[in-house]
């Protein structure tokens, strides 16, 4: 584009004039119009410089010629001024363009990472459904609930059984769960799937002591039964029974120790 505007520079031009001196007449003024070929009026006024037979019309003709050419430079750097004002209009408008696209793009990038985060949090949430160790699930919610149910029935927190055993001492707690025990069956004796009761699971337990007279065992949660501890001295423990669940309480007794017998909630 900028070779085309200065491809003039590169051209030969020749100017040469004759000069006769032989135009008596008065030089005519020199008019200019917004329609005005201004080549010719350069044209007109050399014409005039070279013919013209009296030192009084050439002097007129030459103030003309500077006349023009300070028209014409005037004019130029007018069009100059308003160019570099339409150029600066033209880099405010592309600088504004430009600052909202890349807004636009930023809001479009950001509702992308959105889309891409949503559908990461979508895939992990599908994917969180399934375990390595225990399988499948049809729901994240269901794997969850199983998490649940094992940290209820592993650690001791959520469960707080009180006993006052009367020993004087800061007694070792063994906890052993079983159900089903005779006597105990839903359904009556022998109904239970296992004769006798299932087999007897220690379970973990923290025990802290209020005195040397009261321990406060913490159970895991799953294993809450309702009801109170009560001494059985067969065996010197204590139970809670509740339906068929049942928890037995070894506090280590020896059969020299008299502890606090009966329903603890009684003491």
């Amino acid at each position: 584009m900028a070779e085309d505007f200065l491809k003039w520079t590169n051209e030969q031009k020749t100017f040469n004039k004759k000069i006769d001196y032989q135009d008596p007449t008065e030089t005519p003024p020199l008019v200019v119009t917004p329609s005005s070929d201004l080549q010719s009026k350069a044209e007109t006024n050399a014409d005039q410089l070279a013919h013209k037979m009296f030192g009084a019309q050439v002097r007129k003709t030459l103030a003309q010629w500077i006349q023009l050419g300070g028209y014409l430079y005037s004019q130029g750097l007018i069009t100059l001024q308003q160019f570099q004002t339409a150029l600066n209009s033209f880099e405010d408008i592309m600088e504004e363009r430009q600052v909202d696209v890349e807004k636009r793009q930023t809001d479009i990038e950001e509702q992308f990472k959105a889309v891409i985060a949503n559908a990461t949090v979508d895939s992990e949430l599908i994917n969180a459904r399934d375990s390595n160790i225990y399988g499948k699930f049809p729901t994240l919610d269901g794997r969850l609930e199983n998490i649940e149910q094992m940290l209820a029935m592993s650690i001791p927190s959520g469960y707080l059984v009180t006993i006052n055993h009367g020993l004087g001492r800061n007694p070792d707690v063994t906890v052993s769960y079983y159900e089903d025990a005779i006597g105990t069956e839903i359904g009556g004796f022998g109904k239970a799937a296992i004769f006798g009761g299932t087999k007897a699971k220690f379970i973990e337990s923290t025990e802290s002591y209020v005195d040397a007279n009261t321990v406060k065992i913490e159970l895991p949660a799953g294993f809450a039964l309702t009801g109170y501890p009560v001494y059985q001295p067969a065996d010197r423990c204590w139970y809670i029974i509740d339906k068929n669940r049942i928890l037995k309480f070894d506090l280590g007794v020896n059969v020299t120790e008299h502890p606090n017998g009966g329903d603890q909630s009684q003491l």
